[in-house]
């Protein structure tokens, strides 16, 4: 089912200010249509043209456009839209985009979404993020094929319909947040018994993280209210009848347990830094890979792994089979590393270590023994661990594992600092 939808709005030109119908482009897939992407760098997404006078301009329509190569979510704020407005919007289009991406594929950064005004803001944002990342582009990756002619206007087929089941179990989860009692809440999962699935567990997570990343903390304490509930019916236990104040509402979530400061921006611009890759080249032996990956811990990423064997393609393709071959054999070995320390037990191991770690020299060398604690890997291993203590009631225990993850964010940080 796709994702990407377009929806008929009405404008009004700012020529003539004659009214006028046109199909906008609201969610818009990167990869699935990766058409459209192309039109929004070549400004011709959301183009219209007023069909009483020819003008031609920019719709004026929220757009929320989703680029997994580069691990980006933007959304674009329309002129003289009041903040609320523009909020709920972006919202309401963020969760139809998670709900409709499955959930293995799903990461953290899916809840930072970097705000533009308008659809050129995005279109800016995106040609500097390209020319930054450029260098690191294998010259062998394939672009879209250009249009020999620049339309007049986008494109616009029929409204690509929403994920009906999707967005049916997105409405039922907040009809939930609003149930003030016991009786309207099993009402409410009576008529959408797929509440009660994993789907439905799965979901209400991962609303919950996004309001929580979001900032918007009383809808994220509603949220986990609502999911605890949800598991004591799918055990076979009633809802309990004190559902008062509703989850919604603020007293409800001041009743929760204080949830950590939001989750910042994403570690890392899942790509190579020169620096990093310069090291991988120079490593003479499995110890000189170590020893660089413990300098540029973004070698232990997964994501590494494709770019590197992007960049061997790429050389190939120019001719260098030697460069080809030196890639790939620090790709075997950086494949090796990655098994041996980033293994679900080490990653524990050592977030344990860094948690133990008494005073700054013991943390720091933890961290030089532990490089995989500089990786997303242990950013998420961190957050679920302060989730769960704020579960169990464990203040001390959540704050603490918060403040060490902002901490690795930070070295993280300095050692991606190019060197002068």
């Amino acid at each position: 089912m796709p994702i990407s939808y377009s929806e008929r709005a009405r404008l009004t030109c700012p020529a003539c200010l004659a009214p006028f119908d046109a199909d906008v482009w609201i969610l818009v897939e990167a990869a699935e249509r990766p058409d459209l992407a192309q039109a929004l760098r070549d400004g011709a997404l959301n183009t219209v043209a007023c069909p009483h006078c020819g003008h031609e301009g920019p719709a004026g329509a929220p757009l929320l456009f989703h680029d997994a190569s580069s691990r980006r979510v933007y959304f674009a704020v329309p002129a003289d839209v009041e903040e609320h407005a523009w909020r709920e919007r972006a919202q309401s289009l963020l969760y139809l985009l998670v709900g409709s991406i499955p959930e293995e594929e799903r990461r953290p950064y899916l809840g930072d979404v970097q705000v533009e005004h308008e659809v050129d803001g995005v279109r800016r944002a995106i040609l500097r993020r390209e020319r930054h990342r450029r260098p690191a582009e294998p010259k062998g990756a394939i672009q879209p094929e250009p249009e020999p002619v620049r339309r007049e206007a986008p494109a616009s087929p029929a409204p690509a319909a929403a994920p009906d089941d999707q967005t049916t179990l997105l409405e039922a989860v907040r009809a939930l947040v609003s149930a003030d009692s016991a009786a309207q809440f099993e009402a409410i999962v009576a008529m959408h018994p797929q509440l009660l699935t994993d789907e439905g567990d799965s979901i209400v997570h991962q609303l919950a993280e996004l309001a929580y990343n979001e900032g918007q903390r009383d809808v994220a304490a509603a949220l986990r209210e609502v999911r605890a509930t949800l598991a004591q019916l799918r055990a076979g236990r009633p809802v309990p009848g004190d559902r008062q104040p509703a989850p919604g509402d603020p007293a409800a979530a001041s009743a929760a347990a204080p949830a950590p400061e939001s989750v910042e921006p994403p570690t890392q611009d899942a790509s190579l830094s020169d620096a990093a890759y310069q090291a991988l080249l120079h490593a003479a032996s499995p110890d000189d890979l170590a020893a660089a990956a413990r300098d540029y811990p973004a070698l232990l990423e997964e994501w590494a792994d494709a770019e590197l064997a992007a960049r061997a393609d790429a050389a190939l393709d120019e001719g260098n089979e030697r460069l080809a071959r030196v890639v790939e054999m620090h790709r075997e070995t950086l494949a090796e590393l990655r098994a041996r320390v980033g293994g679900q037990d080490m990653l524990l191991q050592a977030v344990r270590a860094l948690l133990e770690a008494d005073g700054e020299d013991a943390i720091a060398d933890v961290i030089a023994e532990n490089p995989i604690l500089l990786t997303d890997a242990a950013q998420d291993a961190l957050f679920g661990l302060a989730a769960g203590a704020r579960a169990q009631g464990d203040q001390d225990l959540a704050e603490y594992a918060i403040s060490c993850r902002a901490m690795l964010r930070t070295v993280r940080a300095g050692l991606d600092e190019p060197t002068p």
